[in-house]
């Protein structure tokens, strides 16, 4: 998916689970944490094109990736005024949440991730929505504003937030069943060899 989609996915998890706690700040580290996994296209310098095609959305898009990553965000985060009154675990759980939610709505473009490395090169790529899909992200953008900014003062602020989720959560499993149709209504055709 695009970085902005991404952030704001992450941004929507961080008011999920830190709003309440630390308000609009909690949405600020969610975007931040969230576009991590992307910071591979800094290899680019590196290598060339062609390569590129191989290590991005790789080894930083694996689920390794987003445990080991979870805990020394957590680590970081910990040390940090703002979120010194959060318990360790739910910084972790916040941290994966952003890293590995990344991962997989990169699984459902056509591109796909590098999820089981080390374990296995193979990339999942389901293939059901494109890499820009605003049909996924106005909803999430809509919502995130409603909680942060027009609903900011009301104690049930964080949920239009997860109006937002369910609603582009939705949406996914809406592209999964849609596929699944598709591929099971093609009629099958004669390879050619």
């Amino acid at each position: 998916m695009d970085s902005i989609t991404q952030g704001v996915l992450g941004a929507a998890i961080g008011e999920a689970i830190l709003g309440k706690k630390i308000g609009n700040k909690g949405a600020v580290i969610g975007a931040i944490v969230a576009t991590i996994p992307d910071l591979d296209v800094i290899l680019y310098l590196f290598y060339d094109k062609l390569e590129m095609l191989s290590i991005h959305r790789g080894f930083s898009h694996s689920i390794i990736f987003s445990i080991l990553g979870a805990f020394l965000i957590a680590f970081v985060l910990s040390k940090i005024k703002w979120f010194q009154s959060i318990k360790f675990k739910t910084l972790v759980l916040f941290s994966w949440l952003c890293l590995f939610t990344h991962m997989l709505l990169d699984t459902f473009t056509a591109y796909g991730t590098q999820l089981f490395l080390p374990f296995s090169n193979r990339r999942l790529g389901f293939d059901s929505i494109n890499v820009v899909d605003p049909i996924y992200t106005v909803p999430l953008i809509v919502c995130l504003i409603l909680s942060l900014w027009i609903y900011k003062s009301n104690p049930k602020r964080s949920k239009y937030n997860n109006y937002g989720l369910i609603i582009s959560s939705l949406y996914l499993v809406f592209t999964l069943l849609n596929l699944s149709l598709i591929h099971i209504s093609e009629p099958t055709r004669p390879r050619l060899i």
